[in-house]
């Protein structure tokens, strides 16, 4: 049984951890479930809510999840402790499922013999194990520089001035890459008695949640922590990397459902995703001739000549053959920046733009359409491609639209 000098010691290890040190909220959570178990008190789900979480004796456990999601969390964070700062202690404290009780449980003697007996035999061969790791560094380290060399050989900088990536190669605002995520919700699951990440359509923003929450208040559901980020945004990275790289431009990168008004006149703003995951930049694109719907796939232009309107669609993804629509706006931004968009509706159509507009050969196939009909490559303008492929693989890209866009 462990006396109550130690339990201080290993809960005051614990609260000073990376884990828990910065989160005020899971040390004063876990100091009151560890003093209530060494008080014999026993504690209920509507007991924490009140005393704790200052909730009021209206309190439904099964409208509100706090409490249940709180100790969810606390759980993850001691188990996270455990793995790294917290794997030579003697005692292990634990929340078992299903209760709040919590308590510090010793590790068996055969669990440390065997640790020890482990940490004799790695001091044993330590020098060994150190001299075959430095051995494969070696012959590895070769092998890429041999690489490096051949694909150096190989590799054309862009230049700074270039006429569709000039602003972002010799910008002196700061760079921030917005990459497309779709928005995600959580809901507390009965069944599983966990938290389940949920994804909706007709819900991309914090205020149509809101708006989801006042139709059904029995619901409850709350902005999901981590971030989903589709196809279309991962694989369209490299290739926008590449020149800022070459550049020495070191982009700041932002999921596109964190972006506030504000942002978008402090920076020079590249979006890659999907045109669903726009956000907060669906509203920049009123100064493209471009407009765009969800169900069904839809793009439509306002000929700016004729006052008459174009219709383009897209079919849903199969793994087979596919037709993808791809806008390619590079837009005036709010305060003398550049807001450039590549955004589709599939995965197919982005990444394969991104690379499009980066590779010398095509990027200059369309600064010479653009010279044909405007007599200069433009400072911002509007292209509307179709991407013809299979599932996520490529293999025609059509310009269907382009235009000058006058600042």
């Amino acid at each position: 049984m462990i006396n109550s000098n130690s339990y201080k010691k290993y809960l005051a290890k614990i609260l000073q951890s990376e884990e828990f040190s910065s989160s005020k909220t899971y040390q004063s959570y876990l100091i009151y479930l560890v003093e209530a178990a060494t008080k014999g008190k026993e504690l209920k789900e509507i007991t924490i809510a009140i005393e704790f979480f200052e909730k009021d004796a209206n309190f439904n456990p099964a409208e509100d999840t706090t409490v249940r999601s709180h100790t969810y969390n606390l759980r993850k964070k001691l188990e996270t402790y455990y793995l790294k700062e917290g794997s030579e202690d003697k005692y292990i404290l634990q929340i078992p499922k299903g209760h709040y009780e919590v308590q510090f449980t010793p590790i068996s003697v055969m669990d440390s013999y065997s640790k020890s007996l482990f940490d004799r035999l790695t001091k044993n061969k330590i020098y060994f194990l150190l001299l075959v790791l430095l051995l494969i560094c070696l012959i590895y380290v070769f092998f890429q520089n041999l690489s490096l060399r051949n694909r150096l050989e190989k590799f054309e900088f862009i230049q700074v001035n270039d006429p569709i990536w000039h602003n972002y190669l010799q910008s002196e605002l700061p760079i921030l890459i917005a990459v497309g995520n779709h928005f995600f919700f959580t809901e507390y699951s009965e069944d599983y008695e966990n938290l389940l990440a949920i994804r909706d359509g007709d819900i991309n923003t914090l205020e149509e949640l809101r708006e989801f929450n006042a139709k059904h208040p029995n619901r409850r559901i709350q902005p999901a922590d981590e971030p989903y980020f589709p196809y279309h945004s991962i694989w369209s990275l490299p290739p926008i990397l590449s020149i800022l790289y070459s550049a020495n431009q070191i982009p700041i990168l932002r999921r596109s459902s964190s972006l506030s008004t504000q942002i978008l006149g402090e920076y020079n703003i590249i979006y890659i995703g999907s045109i669903k995951t726009l956000y907060i930049l669906k509203h920049t694109l009123q100064k493209s001739n471009f407009r765009f719907e969800i169900s069904p796939h839809q793009i439509q232009y306002l000929n700016p000549d004729t006052s008459s309107t174009q219709i383009f669609k897209t079919s849903l993804h199969s793994p087979g053959p596919n037709e993808d629509l791809v806008l390619a706006l590079k837009l005036p931004g709010p305060a003398d920046n550049s807001i450039f968009i590549i955004a589709s509706y599939h995965s197919l159509g982005a990444p394969e733009i991104a690379n499009f507009l980066i590779d010398s050969d095509t990027r200059i196939e369309v600064q010479k359409k653009f010279e044909q009909k405007f007599n200069k490559m433009p400072d911002y303008f509007e292209i509307l491609f179709r991407v013809t492929g299979i599932d996520k693989t490529a293999y025609n890209t059509e310009i269907l639209i382009f235009n000058e866009i006058v600042k």
